[in-house]
């Protein structure tokens, strides 16, 4: 897992967060126990949590490890959206924990909004300085 604290394709959003680039290998783990890993080497104690390539959403959701969080998956599939909706609304969480899509390069967020970034490395965002 790679700590990554800025990023240039990002920049318009002026986000202050930290981000978490997944590493492959991260994939394979149980979405809960990579949740558990990614909270407690963020250091963050609650707060708004934004998934950016979400898939299925079942990390997405395994993120809301209690209820400081909030959490916000996005994916640039539709079809990825649909399916982590489904998901999400049978874990009961939906509403604290919701999907939508991504467009373009700039996150849909207000600047300072976000405490952690989660990003998965085929998620189409540029983490090079």
């Amino acid at each position: 897992m790679m700590l990554h604290p800025r990023f240039p394709s990002l920049a318009p959003v002026g986000l202050l967060c930290l981000a978490l680039f997944l590493a492959p290998a991260q994939a394979q783990a149980a979405p809960a126990d990579e949740a558990a890993a990614i909270i407690e080497t963020s250091g963050v104690r609650g707060g708004f949590i934004v998934h950016v390539g979400c898939g299925e959403g079942r990390l997405t959701a395994a993120l809301k490890v209690n209820d400081s969080y909030q959490v916000h998956g996005l994916d640039r599939s539709a079809e990825n959206v649909t399916v982590a909706r489904k998901y999400i609304q049978s874990t009961g969480e939906y509403g604290e924990v919701s999907v939508a899509r991504l467009y373009g390069t700039a996150l849909p967020y207000i600047d300072n909004l976000v405490n952690l970034l989660v990003v998965e490395p085929d998620a189409g965002i540029d983490n090079e300085e």
